[in-house]
């Protein structure tokens, strides 16, 4: 059953019923979905983000890694990024990723904890716009299977549109938390 469930997930980022950063249902609800076991979910998730398919965030659930359909079509993984600022600003955001993660994990109360969790959300929620970035520097360098629609170039003056919305259906979709 636990193959099952990772093949299907596998197949759902192939065909482009998930993309990167898609959220995917939390265990229990991965559970329900499948008639598995939470602890077979669980497994599930944690074998996807062993092969770099997805990735978590505290407090947040698990996503789509931007890298997974390249990963699973054969691609390799991308490049450095060569331009400065663009290397400074990562580094600086997974710097104080892992400053709030060392405050999360030493902290000795429930209320420190909650404090460190907030912060980083509030980090994460904060920095939306260095994901686009890193998206359309790796996208410029052919690094990305498609430049995401809502970065593409506008040809004739035309100013891009907002990213389209597309219909899901209600079994891939992670509940909002």
């Amino acid at each position: 059953m636990l193959q099952q469930v990772v093949d299907d997930i596998l197949d759902q980022i192939r065909d482009g019923r998930l993309n990167p950063n898609d959220p995917l249902p939390s265990a229990r609800k991965m559970a329900d979905l499948y008639g598995v076991a939470s602890m077979t979910a669980q497994r599930a998730l944690r074998e996807l983000q062993h092969r770099r398919i997805t990735y978590s965030v505290a407090g947040k659930g698990t996503f789509v890694h931007p890298d997974a359909f390249d990963l699973l079509r054969g691609g390799t993984l991308r490049e450095p990024i060569d331009d400065p600022d663009l290397r400074r600003r990562v580094a600086a955001y997974l710097a104080d990723e892992q400053a709030i993660t060392i405050r999360y994990h030493h902290a000795r109360t429930a209320d420190d904890k909650n404090a460190a969790l907030h912060d980083l959300l509030r980090h994460a929620d904060t920095t939306n716009d260095l994901i686009d970035d890193v998206i359309k520097y790796q996208a410029d360098r052919g690094n990305l299977a498609q430049q995401p629609e809502h970065l593409q170039r506008a040809s004739d003056g035309d100013q891009p549109s907002p990213p389209a919305k597309r219909p899901r259906s209600s079994r891939n979709r992670a509940p909002k938390q």
